[in-house]
Order: structure tokens, then sequence, then C-alpha cells
């Protein structure tokens, strides 16, 4: 199957909304779905092409959101599907219960973004120490720890 195959099913198919739907190469499709469709859209891809590769996922400061970005395999296509979790909400329902290699990537966000991912059956920091100060998150452009991390070289 092609990456432009995979946008076609989708689109056929998936009864959500999609905010983006690109075919990049032959080999890489492109998906946003709303926060608030990312179970659904995990649902529908494991339904659709499971078993599945979730490579990781990874998340990019935005200024006003924090996007992440699902890194699927599925049948021979690099799927990724983008969302945006809009700061001051920081908080997305987990796809662990439907993929459950998402259970240390979503760990590994809450710990660098901030984004709660709710319902996660193992919230513990994983990347973090646990005495880490609440509401520093290292990969923020709002980090407030950064400036004082800056100057003395990390060390408190």
């Amino acid at each position: 199957m092609t990456a432009a195959e995979l946008i076609e099913q989708v689109q056929s198919r998936y009864e959500g909304e999609l905010t983006e739907a690109e075919a990049r190469s032959s080999v890489q499709a492109w998906l946003g779905v709303p926060a608030v469709d990312i179970t659904k859209m995990a649902q529908f891809i494991v339904e659709e092409w499971g078993p599945l590769h979730l490579s990781t996922i990874s998340g990019n400061d935005r200024g006003d959101h924090i996007d992440l970005i699902y890194h699927f395999v599925a049948d021979g296509v690099s799927l990724n599907v983008r969302t945006a979790v809009d700061k001051g909400v920081d908080e997305i329902e987990t796809i662990t219960p439907i993929v459950p290699a998402a259970i240390m990537y979503e760990r590994e966000i809450t710990d660098m973004f901030g984004v709660t991912m709710a319902g996660h059956p193992d919230p513990r920091r994983l990347v973090l120490p646990e005495d880490w100060p609440e509401g520093d998150y290292p990969l923020r452009r709002d980090n407030i720890g950064a400036e004082e991390g800056v100057k003395d070289n990390g060390q408190t």
C-alpha cells in the first residue's frame, strides 16, 4: 500500500474530523485530528491495519499549543498522526488501552511537555527524577526553569 492509498482509505472510512491529510511521499502519510478525537483515530488505525507498530510519540511546542505526533507504521507506510493540545488545557486522553506500546512514550511526553494523559494506567515520571519541580517542563518554550538552568549550567 502507498501513503496516498492509505490516506484515501482514511478519508473514505474514518467518521471523525480530519484537520490534515497528506501523502508526503509514497511511504509517508500525515493525518491530523482534533485532540478530543485521538483515541477514536487510534482505534480506527488498529481496526484497519492492526497489528501495527508505534515507533514513538514526539512533541513540539508551537507557542499557544503543543503538537503531539504519533508515529505509526501501518501496512508498510509511515503514518504520522498529529494533534494539538492547547496550553492551559494540557491534557489529552491516553491511547495506551488501545495501543499498549504508548505507555512509556506518553509518560515521557508528560515529563517533557507537561501534557497529562487522562486515564493513563501508570502516570509516574519516566525520565525526570521524582523531586523535579512541579510545573517545570524541559521542552516547553515557556519553561520557567530554563533560564536558571543556563546560568548555572544546570546545577542547583
